[in-house]
């Protein structure tokens, strides 16, 4: 298991965490479900459904970049910006 960062830009916050995780898109997953946790951004029900369409998502690779990926989606007229960077 590696350690990944994952840095979610979302709403005008920054929101920082890590994870022990076997790949990219299994820390990206374990992220979805920890955004549901994450009080002081934004509503509940905004959380939710961001965690929902993330945890959708398979992180593309940055090209020439190592051990960074990135997803996105989109609450309503909000993006969510994600890069997951493999730090162990």
């Amino acid at each position: 298991m590696a350690l990944f960062t994952v840095v979610l830009e979302f709403d005008g916050g920054t929101y920082v965490s890590q994870f022990k995780a076997s790949s990219a898109h299994a820390a990206a997953v374990k992220h979805a479900a920890h955004l549901i946790t994450i009080k002081g951004m934004s509503t509940p029900l905004d959380r939710k459904r961001l965690a929902d369409r993330l945890s959708l998502e398979e992180p593309i690779a940055i090209q020439g970049i190592r051990n960074v990926w990135c997803c996105s989606a989109s609450v309503g007229r909000r993006f969510a910006l994600v890069n997951i960077v493999a730090t162990a």
